[in-house]
């Protein structure tokens, strides 16, 4: 493995997918956002129950509350890999670059690099990589902060340059921030939590003030969040693994599996079971 920083906000390294926890048929634990560059061989991902497959030059963009789970990896696989953690995705990757950015990136969440841009990118990737280990721990903190949001801009832009402008860019304010810190949040305890008291408390505002906020930045209640999220979990385990109905219910904390299963049918049109025998069938 390459470097690594000794703070835990940033993670520079180069090697295979189980240096950075890739684990064949485990979701992947991300705090804030990893970002990764396919060197050699190839591996497997889906992402929010698509599958994608990562092959030499492409860029991945893995965002904390998305849900991913590597497949298979070649035995030649290379990449390189830059994880940060929540409060830094917000400043240095979200505050910088547009909504527009991410939301290609929400939806092509691995994309192929044009040659030019790819030389450009290893070298970066490089570049951190040595700032991480040959820097102190001040220094390599700026450093490393400067390098990442001019990175994000240029990238940004080169997105927007080859695809064309990618939509209204909405302003990005104290509610907006609330609303990404709810759905970092979700990302850790949606699991355990379902009611939106409880991300409101974990905020420092009321519940209705959550909903109102998360509705006019989302177009859902907060509610109805906490449900996507759920179900972009189930749909993982139903692709992963054989747990029953039930073993999932009990595992996201449901007493009623029945309850679980009708937010799922409202969600995809199919049952969970029907859902895993259409994955299998493909």
């Amino acid at each position: 493995m390459g470097a690594t920083d000794s703070r835990e906000a940033w993670r520079i390294a180069t090697g295979t997918t189980a240096g950075e926890g890739w684990r064949q048929g485990h979701p992947l634990h991300v705090a804030g956002c990893m970002v990764m560059l396919c060197r050699r061989g190839s591996a497997g991902i889906t992402i929010n129950s698509r599958r994608y497959r990562i092959t030499a030059g492409c860029m991945v963009y893995i965002v904390f509350d998305m849900v991913a789970v590597p497949s298979g990896v070649s035995d030649d696989f290379e990449a390189c890999f830059l994880s940060v953690d929540f409060d830094t995705t917000q400043d240095v990757f979200f505050l910088v670059t547009s909504n527009r950015f991410w939301d290609f990136v929400y939806r092509y969440p691995v994309f192929k690099l044009r040659r030019p841009f790819y030389d450009v990118t290893d070298r970066w990737f490089g570049l951190l990589g040595w700032i991480a280990g040959h820097c102190s721990e001040a220094t390599a903190e700026k450093a490393l902060r400067n390098e990442t949001e001019n990175f994000m801009l240029v990238m940004a832009e080169q997105v927007e340059t080859h695809l064309g402008t990618l939509g209204a860019n909405p302003p990005k304010n104290r509610a907006w921030a609330l609303v990404n810190e709810f759905i970092g949040l979700l990302n850790r305890y949606c699991t355990r939590r379902h009611d939106v008291a409880f991300y409101a408390g974990k905020l420092n505002i009321t519940p209705n003030y959550l909903n109102i906020i998360v509705r006019k930045n989302i177009g859902t209640t907060a509610k109805e969040q906490i449900n996507v999220q759920l179900g972009l979990v189930v749909k993982m385990l139903l692709d992963t693994t054989d747990l029953t109905v039930k073993e999932i219910a009990e595992r996201l904390h449901y007493d009623d599996p029945s309850y679980l299963c009708r937010i799922f049918r409202k969600q995809t049109g199919l049952s969970p079971i029907n859902y895993r025998n259409k994955l299998r069938s493909l």
